[in-house]
């Protein structure tokens, strides 16, 4: 429990809770397989030669010598996709979230997607970080993996941005560790705004693309208080709100693309994407603003779920 007179400076642990509760990838279309109890062959080939598959450390391939029968046809429930192997087509769904740490360091500047940084110690190549100009009210955030680390740089693959790259100083401008699915926003008051960045990394091979939504399982809460959610598009100093924004600039059936909003115990498209990919990211930047008469008892917490589902 935190006591402490009202006022100005008043502090306010708050602690967010993500949980990602599952993804599904779901097609409206049956395919023509030949299955038994234990076995299942989802398409043949009648050929000369070839091989079922052949792979290296980087790469696979199915072949075929001398098809017959090429082309394509359909019926109300049945597609086929005849000659040289067209039918085949292993469905691949990953998706990762990778939620701010605690762990940060100053970043002081930016080349490319070289970072200089205060101090290099608790980072590895393979964490997914968050590069964050002016943090606050207006930050401007990127993610990336680091992919090499110098005596005082981090070198990313990317930096994902919302259509805004970061520009970088070395005035309250910080590189966090994206890891696990807790962020804890520490302690806040009523002359700021917390932030915190949820990023998501997905790899869907499916051409129709796909969307992420979102929900809660009610505000963000300690006890009987609550944090109001955020209801005019911007999480302001000095006002009790709570929301988030996407790195998604074209999202539909929502406004995480344009505005802060607010999380709901109903489903939300937070990522809209017309196609699929390796390793997709986007983000979500959380943040959140209290009032010096906001009550100051314990921690602030809630969950939020996932889910990622084919466009078909």
């Amino acid at each position: 429990m935190v006591k402490c007179a009202q006022g100005p400076k008043c502090m306010y642990p708050t602690t967010l809770t993500l949980l990602l509760v599952g993804f599904f990838i779901w097609s409206n279309s049956a395919l023509a397989a030949m299955s038994s109890t234990n076995y299942r062959i989802d398409w043949d080939t009648v050929g000369a030669g070839g091989s079922d598959s052949s792979s290296s450390a980087t790469y696979q391939l199915r072949d075929t010598i001398g098809n017959t029968s090429i082309g394509g046809s359909s019926s109300a429930t049945y597609d086929l996709n005849a000659g040289y192997r067209g039918g085949v087509f292993d469905r691949v769904v990953a998706f990762d979230l990778y939620a701010q740490t605690g762990s940060n360091t100053t970043a002081i500047s930016l080349s490319s997607t070289t970072i200089t940084v205060g101090s290099t110690s608790t980072f590895s190549v393979g964490d997914f970080v968050a590069l964050i100009q002016d943090k606050g009210a207006s930050q401007v955030s990127a993610v990336g993996e680091i992919v090499s680390i110098g005596a005082s740089s981090l070198t990313v693959d990317e930096l994902k941005n919302a259509g805004v790259a970061p520009t970088i100083d070395g005035t309250n401008d910080f590189v966090y560790k994206l890891s696990g699915t807790i962020i804890n926003f520490g302690s806040i008051n009523s002359l700021t705004v917390g932030s915190g960045i949820i990023a998501m990394n997905a790899t869907v091979d499916n051409d129709a693309g796909y969307s992420i939504q979102v929900y809660d399982d009610g505000n963000l809460r300690s006890g009987g208080n609550d944090i109001n959610d955020v209801s005019d598009g911007t999480v302001s100093v000095g006002a009790e709100e709570y929301g988030a924004r996407s790195s998604d600039t074209s999202v539909a059936g929502s406004t995480f693309d344009s505005q802060e909003t607010a999380f709901t115990t109903s489903m939300q498209t937070v990522v809209d994407e017309s196609q699929g990919g390796f390793e997709r990211r986007n983000f979500l930047t959380l943040k959140v603003s209290v009032t010096p008469s906001t009550p100051q008892i314990g921690t602030y917490s809630h969950s939020i779920s996932f889910i990622l589902s084919g466009n078909f």
